[in-house]
């Protein structure tokens, strides 16, 4: 689950109060010592002035002064370092920012200074992989209060790569509470740590930080492995798979191999429509294809004969009829079809109706009710699981998300 760990960098830039322009005295009230002053003043105009470079070039010559003091040397790897930072030489940042941080003489500092030190140098020490860097400075800034969702997340994985799986579980969980309780999606390194963890000891834990790791990337990847682990499901039959494989399908998360499967499938259902989108879609050639094509043909040259004479039918028989549909795009007359035929009743596999429903909705953009319609869909553990993964989908898209590219084949 980690092999695919990021390091989640957010730089935030605290320039207020240690950073100023005049006389020396206004820098940190007066600490500096006269033999740096010139210099540091000029880089803290400089600064201020968004001259970063020149910035950049004061807080160097104040770095060659001789006699500099301990603190002399916290405020010009402060200015240093936020200069850098600006200019993106992250380099020359994170060597002037761990420094400030490292430095005993940061306790002359003001707190709130201090603190912005090292949330930064947390920061930079987490994109250069100093992981003990990134641990220490965590520890600096949980007592005082300072660490959001990406600091946990970050100290999280350096715990991880110090091999310390118990911190960074503990961390991880930090991170994902601290988001949630900000209205924030949790950050996905933290999700695969505690998704990690509780493999062995809490599968039903674990499904749900998976689920809770697609619901942010809505990657193809990811949704590939989340529908695979529900095709064991008690109670699993082949409607059931063709509504999952059509999951598959709009996540871009069916590979070759399994478009291949669900196209064979859809033929065998009888579900023309999606043996053709999908054999099409994943540019698989052959007998399967062929026969859905011509069949399709026939089917659709008779269907608006059927969607008249379904009032008639029984609900099986209209649900039917609903399915094809959904496999040609015509998602409106396959929601009003197999409304009608849930109404009906005396259905082979309780919930499916209720299902087409759903899915009509969310290929019409009406997401948030579909996500209604899945959350009251009866039916075994299967029909639930179903749902409930097209329920995602539809809040996802609720939201705005968009499927990440497909992966190559």
């Amino acid at each position: 689950m980690l092999n695919r760990l990021t390091r989640a960098t957010t730089i935030a830039l605290a320039v207020g109060g240690f950073l100023c322009a005049g006389a020396p005295c206004a820098l940190a009230a007066g600490k500096v010592s006269k033999a740096v002053g010139t210099q540091l003043a000029a880089a803290a105009t400089a600064f201020q002035n968004g001259n970063w470079q020149e910035a950049l070039n004061q807080a160097r010559a104040a770095q060659a002064v001789p006699d500099r003091t301990p603190f002399d040397d916290v405020e010009i790897n402060v200015i240093m370092g936020q200069a850098a930072i600006n200019l993106k030489d992250m380099a020359t940042a994170t060597a002037a920012l761990e420094a400030a941080a490292d430095s005993p003489a940061n306790t002359e500092l003001d707190p709130p200074q201090r603190v912005s030190i090292y949330y930064n140098a947390l920061q930079l020490a987490n994109n250069a992989q100093h992981w003990q860097k990134v641990v220490t400075y965590a520890q600096v800034l949980e007592p005082a209060g300072k660490m959001d969702d990406i600091a946990y997340a970050n100290t999280a994985v350096a715990y991880y790569m110090l091999k310390d799986e118990s911190h960074a579980t503990q961390y991880a969980q930090k991170s994902i509470d601290t988001a949630k309780a900000a209205g924030k999606q949790p950050q996905e390194n933290v999700l695969k740590l505690v998704m990690n963890s509780q493999m062995k000891s809490d599968p039903a834990a674990a499904e749900r930080a998976f689920e809770a790791l697609v619901m942010r990337t809505n990657a193809p990847a990811d949704w590939g492995q989340l529908i695979g682990h529900a095709w064991g499901t008690k109670g699993m039959n082949d409607v059931l798979a063709m509504d999952l494989y059509r999951l598959m399908f709009i996540t871009k998360s069916l590979g070759a191999n399994e478009a291949g499967l669900a196209g064979k499938l859809a033929n065998q259902l009888r579900y023309y429509g999606d043996a053709v989108a999908i054999l099409e879609g994943a540019g698989i050639k052959g007998a399967d294809l062929n026969t859905a094509r011509s069949n399709a043909a026939k089917e659709q040259g008779s269907i608006s004969a059927e969607i008249s004479a379904a009032s008639k039918s029984s609900g099986q028989v209209a649900l039917g009829i609903a399915e094809a549909l959904y496999g040609y795009g015509r998602f409106a007359d396959a929601e009003q079809l197999a409304r009608g035929a849930a109404a009906k009743g005396k259905l082979k596999t309780p919930g499916e109706a209720e299902l087409l429903v759903g899915m009509s909705q969310v290929r019409q953009g009406k997401n948030a009710e579909a996500v209604q319609t899945f959350s009251s869909v009866p039916g075994n553990a299967a029909v639930q699981k179903v749902a409930h993964l097209w329920s995602m989908y539809a809040q996802i898209k609720q939201g705005g998300a968009s499927p990440a590219a497909a992966p190559a084949h």
